[in-house]
Order: structure tokens, then sequence, then C-alpha cells
């Protein structure tokens, strides 16, 4: 968790690092070309007055012509004051510029954590509810839900300052805020129904909320939080400044705060991912905090498991991967196997290599601001110049490989681990894809330097001598990557202790991260790095066979339950010429795709529109993808609605971007847009017919079975014996399956 954090505190220090470098004042951009301009000049007439030394005299005898000579150390004071008298003075403070953006992201940071817990109050119209006093009547309203919540705590060993009660919200409903040295507990006004007729419910759902007191979340969640409000604050500054008209390169600093508004979102992306694996952790917390015996954690679970069931009634869920909360269907998986919980998600790999290498890329990228500012305060000296200092990569790999290592082991300990078959084979190859995404996605998203040459960069990775492949390389990193860590983490989980494996995972996954840049260690230290990390993974290969061939039992499977069953498979509305016409559409879509995402990595367009374009088309082809391999029809139907969305925003940046060029007026709108809406017509057909066929036995079953009566839910998938099973109300129209919409203010 830590870790993490870190990785994401890091990445903002890196691109607050990155928006001060050229945030430099038209002003000063002209005192600095004025003074390049002067300085050789002014050199040639201080060295003109100077006597000649013994060896310009030797070349003055035999040329016509007098070349001068390095100015002597003795004339190095007179020459700095005849420069001072005859050019401008180029002031380019770049240090203090780094210094004050560092100091509104960490100060602004900290205010926010600060005062976050007081926010919420105010905005919110929270209602102190006091504990009833030991000696004196009662004061305020409904004391006894404040004892309730306070022994509660005390059984969890947690220490909770403050319980509140918000009136205006009318759901069962509980959240954990404060800042250090000061927790509280927010209550929905629902929360008091559910304490009088089930109190039961109501103990799992605080217990919860006091797991993230227990496991520190608040201050880790809300410190990245407000950490990453002050980096917003701090782009909408560098924004506003590009487009005044008043910066020295505006152009360039407008399309590096686009990219940089990439890297937010993004890093708002991954902190939802880690919000999500904290609440399940939570959600172990619920089902086993305190001193109660197992009977009682069994109970827990089943009142916990009903109430996720009555959410599935009253929500619909949004179904994006970049939830605060998990889907239900992973959540109650996570309530039958606890080790689910703290696994490596798909997501978390792509979002882990994305944000780092894209961070590296920005801050390699810089090397020549760096290198000027390294000259000016003596710290570097000529002979140590580079044109890329690959040691900048460091602070960004090491946290990254820790999260993936410590990750992978999770990963593998929850599908089985050296007993796992091929579904923990399968999920390991998909961690390797996400993996090999988001580091391409990273390479894609880098912005192009004022002085930096991206060759350079990608020369300095490991694969650089065996191919001179983008694509190529990045899935050696990736897949390699995932093979060593998984290997390590099936020989340790299989001899070590959960902890020591988490520990040893996470140090072996920062030694494979820092092979991706060997030219960042010191000299002659990149082989032996190279020779550990490959001599680790096969000897725990070797270990993790000889332990597999040892007898037992293979482990249990891992039911993933889903939030829905299939009851009505989609299928196309057309078959015949014009199914097939779809596919055609879908498959060139798919290799435009694939041709705008491999361009991506050889070069990234310098206009923001034209990025935004190619990336609505990845996205469109990749969800759509991912809809065809939807587990169920509200799966299906959510993640089309989001191809079409990535469509079109990519249609509209299109739009926006052919704007600007020779082609006026409504003809480029109406091209763009009758091809975008025929890619998602043929997109969705094709995707359903994919769907439908890997569906088809299920859909015979489904269309065969007779539909319930109005009045009787739908029975969920087979669950273990203390899980209460999964209701489904009929809805008005007699449909299986059928939600009631949405209410505002669900519990989340």
């Amino acid at each position: 968790m830590l870790v993490r954090a870190f990785l994401f505190c890091v990445a903002l220090m890196a691109a607050a690092v990155t928006i001060a470098l050229p945030a430099t004042t038209s002003r000063q951009e002209a005192n600095l070309e004025a003074s390049g301009l002067c300085w050789p000049g002014a050199l040639r007439e201080f060295q003109l007055t100077l006597p000649m030394s013994p060896v310009e005299r030797e070349i003055l005898r035999q040329v016509p012509v007098w070349p001068p000579q390095r100015v002597a150390k003795k004339y190095e004071p007179a020459l700095k004051r005849y420069l001072e008298e005859h050019c401008p003075q180029a002031v380019n403070p770049r240090e203090s510029r780094v210094g004050l953006a560092l100091g509104v992201l960490g100060v602004g940071g900290f205010v926010l954590y600060w005062l976050s817990p007081y926010q919420q109050i105010l905005f919110r119209r929270l209602l102190r509810l006091r504990p009833t006093p030991r000696v004196g009547a009662a004061l305020g309203y409904r004391p006894d839900l404040a004892d309730a919540v306070f022994r509660l705590a005390d059984d969890a060993g947690v220490t909770v300052h403050g319980v509140w009660l918000n009136a205006d919200e009318y759901t069962k409903n509980a959240v954990a805020f404060g800042h250090w040295g000061r927790r509280h507990i927010e209550l929905a006004s629902g929360m008091a129904t559910l304490f009088d007729e089930d109190p039961g419910t109501f103990e799992v759902v605080v217990r919860h909320e006091l797991g993230h007191i227990r496991h520190r979340d608040l201050d880790v969640t809300h410190g990245v939080t407000a950490l990453w409000g002050a980096f917003t604050v701090l782009l909408a500054a560098a924004f506003c400044f590009a487009v005044s008209g008043d910066a020295g390169d505006g152009p360039y600093l407008l399309r590096l705060s686009f990219h940089l508004a990439l890297l937010a979102c993004l890093l708002y992306a991954a902190r939802n991912t880690f919000l999500q694996s904290r609440e399940l952790h939570a959600d172990a917390f619920a089902v086993r905090g305190g001193p109660l015996g197992t009977d009682a954690g069994k109970e827990r679970r089943r009142k916990l498991d009903t109430f996720f069931a009555d959410l599935a009634e009253a929500r619909g869920g949004t179904g994006l991967p970049f939830a605060t909360h998990p889907a239900l269907r992973r959540r109650r998986a996570a309530l039958r196997h606890s080790s689910l919980a703290g696994e490596l998600t798909v997501w978390d790999a792509a979002l882990t290599g994305c944000v780092a290498l894209l961070a590296v890329n920005i801050l390699m990228g810089n090397s020549f601001d760096i290198m000027l500012s390294g000259l000016r305060l003596d710290l570097l000296k000529p002979a140590t110049l580079r044109p890329v200092y690959t040691w900048l990569a460091l602070p960004l790999l090491l946290p990254a490989g820790a999260v993936l290592g410590a990750g992978i082991r999770h990963t593998v300990a929850a599908w089985g681990g050296v007993r796992g078959g091929r579904a923990m084979v399968g999920r390991l190859a998909l961690l390797a894809l996400g993996l090999f995404a988001g580091l391409c996605a990273g390479c894609a998203l880098q912005p192009g330097q004022a002085f930096g040459d991206r060759s350079v960069q990608l020369r300095t990775m490991w694969w650089s001598p065996i191919t001179d492949s983008l694509g190529l390389g990045l899935a050696l990193t990736a897949a390699l990557s995932v093979l060593a860590l998984s290997l390590f983490a099936l020989a340790c989980d299989a001899v070590c202790g959960p902890r020591v494996v988490s520990w040893w995972a996470g140090a072996y996954g920062v030694v494979v991260t820092a092979a991706w840049f060997p030219t960042a260690l010191p000299d002659g230290t990149a082989p032996y790095l190279r020779a550990v990390v490959v001599g680790v993974a096969l000897l725990s290969g070797g270990l993790s066979a000889l332990l597999r061939r040892r007898p037992g039992q293979p482990p249990a499977p891992v039911p993933l339950v889903p939030d829905e069953p299939v009851t009505r498979t989609e299928a196309p509305d057309v078959t015949g010429p014009r199914l097939l016409l779809a596919h055609a559409v879908t498959a060139a879509a798919a290799v435009g795709a694939v041709t705008v995402a491999a361009g991506l990595l050889v070069k990234t367009p310098d206009a923001p529109f034209a990025l935004v374009a190619a990336l609505g088309l990845v996205c469109c082809v990749g969800v759509l993808a991912g809809a065809a391999a939807a587990p169920h029809d509200a799966e299906f139907r959510r993640r089309t609605r989001y191809a079409v969305v990535c469509l079109a925003v990519g249609a509209g940046a299109g739009f926006l971007q052919s704007a600007g060029t020779a082609l006026q007026g409504v003809l480029p709108g109406l091209l763009i847009g009758v091809a975008a809406t025929g890619v998602a017509a043929a997109g969705r057909i094709s995707a359903a017919a994919v769907y439908a066929f890997r569906h088809r036995h299920r859909r015979g079953s489904a269309m065969d079975s007779p539909a319930p009566a109005p009045a009787s839910p739908v029975p969920a998938p087979a669950t273990s014996s203390d899980v209460a099973p999964q209701p489904r109300p009929a809805g008005p129209r007699g449909e299986p399956g059928h939600r009631h919409r949405r209410t505002t203010g669900q519990h989340r």
C-alpha cells in the first residue's frame, strides 16, 4: 500500500518538475536569445584586449590568422564583468521555478489533506451524535447509535473521535473520514433504520469502515487525493499561463499541459483501482475483526453478502473498471476467497506500467534542462555530460517493480500456487498482456520534448541490443518480467510464510525493473544484475517444478460469482450478407486501430486533438473486444456503450482537428460522423455475434427454461453454505434480471 502511494507521489513530483522547467516568460525568453547572440561577439572582443600567450604567438608565426585560445583562469573574473557590461543578463531561474512548483505541490497537498474532514463536515452539514454520558441524561439525537459505533470500535481496537449523521442522505451507508489523529465515522440517516431493524448488518457495515481506519487507508488515500488535487491546481495555472500570451514558448507549454493532464487522469484511475483493493481488505476485516469466534465470523459474512445482494436490487452498477468501489462480482468472490483481495488485476498492471513509463519518458526528456541546472550549480562536470540521464528513471521504476512483485505474489497465491493449473497460467498471461499494453500506452503518450531525442531514450533500455523494434522490446519486457516474478513467487510461496513472501517478492520486483534501464546503474554493475535476475528465475523455476511433483491435491478452482446470470443472450439483429459486411467493417477498424497504435509507438502527434482521435479509435476497438468476451448480458451492454462513448470522443476530436485544416465547413464533420456511426453499428453487431456464439449452449438452456413468476426472485449460482443467495427482482415487465433504476445517493 505504501509503495504504491510512493509511486503516485513520485509521478506527481516528476510532473510538477516538468511543468516548472519550460514555464518561462516572453521577456526571459527574449533575454536568453539576446544573450546567446551577444555572448560570442563579446567574448571575441575581450580576447582581443588580452596579451598574446606564447602558444598564440607560435600559431601566429605559422599562419596569418590568429585563432584566440581559451581564456586563462586568471582572466575569468574580468571576462564575467565584461560580459555583464556589454550583454543583457540571461535570467532563467530554473531551480527557483522547480522549488516553487514542488512547494505548491507539497504545501497545497498537506493543506487539502488537513482540511478534508472539516470540509466534509461543513459541506455535508453533518450532525454530531454524542454517546450517552456516564453521569446525567443523554444529550442530542440517537445517542444509542454513537454508543454502538464506539463499542464496535473498542472491540476492533480502533480509536474513533467522532460519530456524525448525514440527515440529507436516506440510504444505508457509512463513510470513514479524517486525518492523522482525528478519525470520524459518518452515518447516513438510513443507518438508524438499519440499526433498529437489523443490528447484525449494521455491525458489519460499521466494521467495514473501521477496517479502513485500522489499515490506515484514510492517511494514504486522502493524502494521495490531496496531492492530486494540488497538482490539478498547478496544472490549471500552467494551462492559463500558456494561453495568456506571456509564456516564452506557449505552444509547447500548452501541448505539455495536455499530456500531463493525461498523466493526471491515469493517476486518478490508478488511485481508484487501488481504492478497490482497499475496499476488499476492509470487507475481510468486517467479517473477521474483533474478538468473536468463528461462528460469528460466518454470520458476519452472511450478513455482508446479503447486504451486497440488496445493493444489486437498488443499483445497476456502472461497470467502470476505474470506479472507487469494486464490482459486485469481484466483491462477493473476495468474501469466499480472501486471498483475492490482494491480487494484481489486469488494470492494475496496465496502469502501473503506463504511469511509470510515461513519467520516466517525461523526466528523461528534460535531461537538457537538468544538465544546464547541474552545470550552473556545479553538480555536473563537462566530462560527465550525457544526452539522457537514465538514472532519473530509478525513483519511478523501483516502486513500480515492488508493486508488480508483491501483486503477482498475491495473484499466484490466490490462484493455487505451485499446484495451480491453467487458470493461474491464464491469469498470469493476462497480467503480462496488461503490462505490455500499459508500457505501450506510456510510450505512445510521451510528449515531444524540446531538447529530447526519443531514440536515445529507447536505446537506454536493456533490450535495445536485441531488437530495434519498440513493440517487440516492450513485449519482451512485459513477458519476461511477469515470468520471472511469477516463478519467484511460486517458489517463495511454497517455502516461506505469507508476509515474508510479500517482502521478498517486492524486493525481487525492484531488481527486475532496475534491469530495464541498465545504463542508469553504476558502471560495471549491469551484467551482475542481469545474472542475478536470470539466475534467481531459473532457480525458482526448478524449485517450483520439484515441489509440484510432490503428492497432494490440487487447489479448488476460484469461482467468480457473476452479479447476474445469463438469462437472455444478446444476438445480432442482422444475418447473411449484412452480418458479413459488419464483420468486414469491424475487421477494417481493428486493423486501423492496430496500425494507429503502432504509429503512436513510433511518433506521437504534436496536436492534442489528433492524439485524442487516435486513442478514441484504439480504445473503441479494445472495448468492443472486451464486450465480445463479456460474462453476461448486462456487462455486454455496458461495454458496448463505453465503446460508443470512446468512438464519439475520438470522432469529436478528429472533427476539431480537421476544422483547422484546409477543409472548412460541415463537410469534415459529416464525413467523420458518418464513418463513426458506421463503425459503431458494425462493431456492435460483430461483438454481439461473437458474444452469442460464445454463449450458444447457455443461451439454449436459458431460452428453454420457463420464465419465473413476477414475484419470485431468480436464484443465484450455487454458492457455499455460509453465503446467502443473491436475489433478483423480476421487475414490472416480468423480464428476468430486470433492475430498478438507481436512485440518487445509493451506497457505493
